[in-house]
Parts: C-alpha cells; sequence; structure tokens
C-alpha cells in the first residue's frame, strides 16, 4: 500500500515537471521580437537628397542630420503583444521634434534620463528671473531616449519600422 501511494506520488511529481517543461518550451516559442538599429546620413547631391547608411566608423560633421530606422520583426511563433523599440539618441546629437513615425497603432514617448522614466510630453523645472521653479516642456535636445509601443500585436513573421532624426551637434 505504501508503494502504491509513493508510486502516485511519484507520477504526480513527473507529471509536474513535465508540464512545467511544456510550459517552458511553449513559451520558448512563443513572441521572439528583435530589434535592429541601422543609421543613414543624408547626402545633398545636385538632384534632391539621398540617405546613404553608415558604415563603422563614418564621420559625420555638425548640423548634419542622421536618420535612425528601428526594424522590429517577430521571429516567434505567436504574435507579439506590445512589443516596444527603443531609440538612442547619441550624446553629441539632439533629437529633430517631429521626426519620429507615428500611426495611429503606435504609442510614442520619450526620456530626458536616460531611458528611466518617459513620457508623451517630458518636462523640466526651470528657475525664472524673478527666482520661481515651473514646470516648463523639455526641449527636444535634451531628449535621451524615443520609445514606440506597438499597440496592436506583431505576427509572428511580420516586421514593422519606426524612424526618427537626430542632429549633430
Amino acid at each position: 500500500m505504501f508503494q502504491l501511494r509513493w508510486g502516485r506520488r511519484g507520477w504526480v511529481l513527473v507529471a509536474l515537471v513535465v508540464l512545467g517543461l511544456a510550459t517552458g518550451l511553449q513559451a520558448a516559442s512563443g513572441p521572439e521580437v528583435q530589434v535592429k538599429l541601422s543609421g543613414s546620413i543624408q547626402q545633398r547631391p545636385r538632384a534632391g537628397a539621398a540617405w546613404v547608411t553608415l558604415k563603422d566608423g563614418s564621420q559625420v560633421a555638425p548640423g548634419e542630420r542622421i536618420l535612425y530606422k528601428l526594424e522590429l520583426t517577430n521571429h516567434g511563433v505567436d504574435a507579439a503583444r506590445s512589443p516596444v523599440a527603443l531609440g538612442p539618441i547619441p550624446a553629441g546629437t539632439a533629437f529633430v521634434h517631429g521626426t519620429a513615425s507615428t500611426g495611429p497603432d503606435l504609442m510614442l514617448d520619450y526620456s530626458i534620463d536616460g531611458g528611466k522614466t518617459f513620457s508623451e510630453a517630458p518636462t523640466i523645472k526651470v528657475t525664472g528671473k524673478d527666482g520661481r521653479t515651473e514646470i516648463v516642456p523639455a526641449p527636444a535636445d535634451r531628449y535621451t531616449t524615443v520609445r514606440w509601443t506597438l499597440e496592436t500585436p506583431l505576427s509572428a513573421g511580420a516586421t514593422t519600422t519606426v524612424s526618427y532624426q537626430v542632429q549633430v551637434k
């Protein structure tokens, strides 16, 4: 009788372990979103402006703009719910206001503290000439990170792209 109980307990334990492994495998094969960042610089040929992909070691001059593209691809087997893309704003550059991709299924917000907090309209405290502190919109050159959250699921195998521009200081 004792052996039978142990046998049932053993099988229950084995079943729980197998269930746990199966759940882990299912989660591992679920959404797997990869984010790829690429940059281009605006060249000014005689007939219009073209964007040329930046390569390692490329040099840019003050005043030039860099277009960053973030490509989100779901390599998983399930739709990814609310995937997020973060676009860094490198030191020595400033975000160009109005250049971030927008859309009905994109939530866009910004960080001015290196990605610790985000807001649709970041603010800063400034001291006026009268000595009073006020809260004002943060200038775009204070932005450190752009964040997009897709409000609709990204289907398995699907890719979407967002972009933004920075200007070299």
